[in-house]
């Protein structure tokens, strides 16, 4: 069914990149009337599905694979894409020629919606069954909800599809060879469950469904296929969330807050009414760096690996190295034949710089392709499981500051010109994004508050003292020292406290953002003031901030429909060490030797930070609850 639609497509992409171009040929035509221009060279939503059907009548062998109405929807697929090129955008772009696509990015079968007017519409692939036949399916005598690695087969009951409710099944019917029923495969987790209830439990709410397939080196064929359900129905949102955002709309309705964005930190400081200074600062420790440079290396040998291979198989697209020319020299001055060797130089490229051949046009080989979709996979898994750190670190400044954040006014894309490895490794403006959704989630249950922006013009919060003297530094200058009131303390927290004393002329507007000198002048006086600009407590980012605990597969967690064969990759949980506590038995020594357990003042502790005596003494709950951000009532399972 793939190729059969993706040869029609690339059939109906060249016809539609054709009448473009002879569109764009007839300037004197298009300039009188170019709607007669379009209509008389066929380039229109109804043109190129007539284009399909033509092509579907003339190759009978597509039809093994496909229908009508699924050419249609090709069709439509591609108009979209010509329409974007042929009509500006309200800024005035265009987007590119249309061109014939690649296979391998050939990825969805679009679908049709249902008719919700008339009964029993599908025009192309319908979704049969219940949530509730599904389960009842996979259950087992224990009350487990369990799929096997392969599905059982669902065949078409003696009533029709109409009146099943067993298993659900993806039907396609209207091929010649026969009706096409995939199987549909849950997730089984129980934090699922709740998500499937939403979007399934209500069959009159299915609108549309689409298959597509991703690149997956770990599935059979080295392709996942999915079914993506287009749902009538609201967001899911935990009732978890509803309570929290709830709460927090009810404790700190009088809190403001500052944020300030730094490369490696985000600094968030706030106050109710002009008391009760809180600071908290987001960064990583050492070992998330360590792993991130690390992680950096493989990638780094991984492209090299694929670079080689494009290279050995595309070697007259490539010069060959100033080391590798002054070889061959050598040996034909010697008398011998140069060495066939994989070049290592620069792409042969045109005298305006552009390169002969295209990249797409290379021969790539198995391997390479593999590579390159493994390392697609692990930068989305990387990509999602950053996103879902950065909403839970959200949430919890929400909890502990408030929903009226200010802003500096900051291009993060311009920094990340200078300091684009820091950048991406610590990502502060995903974390300052994923705070922006929060605080409008807060927003809606009815609050009028959200994440401000202020011009650094007018308000120079880095160069500020809460008392009002300006104080000049430099970026390298990281401690703030004011000479007027004596205050000091740390400069990113300092500004965050500024931040939080912004007030607005017009709401919306940057440029009318002004510091009240007099409401930080009141933060100034109230008591442990000056200790809580330096002391900040920290939320720190251990371990990678893009690991996955479990494997890559997609589940509805990730926003999928369908989970994948794997383990469902799990949210990132910070890890108290093992060997913080008392012991209560001796353990083996590590070191071995002959004596193999161990002393006795290693049987009293299990920990390397503190001795287990006197005021340093630590356990289990204070060590985790310093890493949490001190908050009461935390559970380590849960951070």
């Amino acid at each position: 069914m793939y190729s059969a639609a993706y040869s029609l497509r690339r059939a109906v992409q060249r016809d539609a990149r054709a009448r473009t171009r002879a569109y764009w040929a007839a300037s004197h035509e298009r300039g009188q009337d170019a709607v007669s221009v379009r209509e008389r060279l066929g380039l229109s939503r109804k043109g190129l599905e007539n284009a399909a059907y033509a092509h579907l009548e003339g190759a009978p062998h597509l039809r093994r694979g496909m229908t009508k109405a699924l050419a249609m929807h090709l069709a439509d697929s591609v108009w979209n894409a010509t329409e974007r090129h042929l009509f500006a955008d309200a800024t005035g772009k265009r987007t590119g020629m249309p061109q014939p696509g690649a296979w391998f990015d050939f990825a969805g079968l679009v679908g049709r919606a249902r008719s919700h007017t008339r009964e029993r519409k599908w025009e192309t692939f319908r979704l049969h069954g219940s949530l509730g036949g599904h389960r009842g399916a996979y259950t087992g005598n224990d009350s487990r909800f369990v799929q096997p690695d392969r599905l059982r087969p669902v065949l078409e009951p003696d009533d029709g599809w109409w009146h099943y409710a067993g298993p659900l099944a993806v039907v396609f019917t209207g091929l010649p060879i026969g009706m096409l029923v995939l199987p549909v495969r849950l997730p089984t987790a129980p934090s699922n469950q709740p998500i499937l209830e939403h979007h399934l439990a209500d069959p009159s709410r299915w609108h549309k469904l689409d298959m597509i397939r991703h690149r997956d080196p770990t599935s059979p064929g080295g392709w996942r296929y999915e079914a993506h359900l287009y749902v009538l129905t609201t967001l899911y949102i935990a009732p978890t969330a509803v309570a929290r955002r709830a709460k927090a709309l009810a404790t700190n309705a009088n809190r403001r807050a500052g944020i300030d964005v730094n490369v490696s930190n985000v600094t968030v400081a706030s106050h109710s009414n002009g008391e009760d200074l809180r600071v908290t600062r987001v960064v990583q420790d050492d070992s998330a760096r360590r792993t991130m440079a690390a992680r950096v290396k493989r990638q780094r040998c991984k492209n090299r690996r694929v670079e080689r291979s494009r290279r050995a198989t595309n070697p007259e697209q490539y010069e060959l190295s100033a080391r590798q020319k002054a070889h061959n020299q050598r040996r034909e001055q010697a008398g011998l034949s140069p060495v066939q060797m994989i070049p290592r130089g620069p792409r042969r490229r045109r005298t305006n710089g552009a390169p002969q051949s295209a990249y797409r046009d290379d021969t790539l080989s198995g391997t390479y392709r593999r590579e390159r979709a493994a390392a697609a996979c692990e930068g989305e898994a990387a990509a999602r499981a950053r996103r879902e750190f950065a909403r839970q670190i959200a949430a919890r400044l929400v909890c502990d500051h408030g929903f009226s954040f200010v802003s500096e006014d900051c291009n993060l894309q311009s920094w990340s010109r200078r300091w684009g490895r820091r950048m991406a490794a610590f990502t502060p403006g995903l974390l300052v994004s994923a705070l922006e959704r929060e605080t409008a989630a807060v927003k809606r249950l009815g609050s009028a508050s959200g994440v401000e922006r202020a011009a650094t013009q007018t308000t120079a919060m880095s160069q500020h003292c809460l008392c009002g003297k300006r104080v000049a530094k430099s970026l390298t200058e990281r401690t703030h020292v004011c000479g007027g009131c004596g205050l000091c303390g740390d400069r990113d927290a300092v500004s965050a406290t500024l931040a939080a004393c912004v007030t607005f002329a017009a709401q919306g507007v940057p440029a009318s953002a002004r510091v009240d000198f007099g409401l930080a002048g009141e933060l100034l006086d109230a008591p442990s003031t000056r200790e809580r600009l330096f002391a900040t407590l920290p939320y720190v980012l251990q371990g990678r901030q893009d690991v996955q605990s479990e494997s890559t597969a997609h589940s509805a967690r990730d926003g999928s429909s369908v989970a994948g064969r794997g383990p469902t990759p799990d949210r990132l949980v910070m890890v108290a060490r093992r060997i913080v506590g008392t012991a209560s038995y001796p353990t083996l020594d590590e070191r071995g030797g002959l004596d193999r357990h161990t002393t006795p003042e290693r049987v009293r502790t299990r920990t390397n930070l503190f001795p287990n005596t006197g005021e340093n003494s630590t356990d289990y709950r204070t060590v985790l609850r310093t890493a949490c951000g001190n908050r009461e009532g935390s559970s380590p399972a849960r951070h």
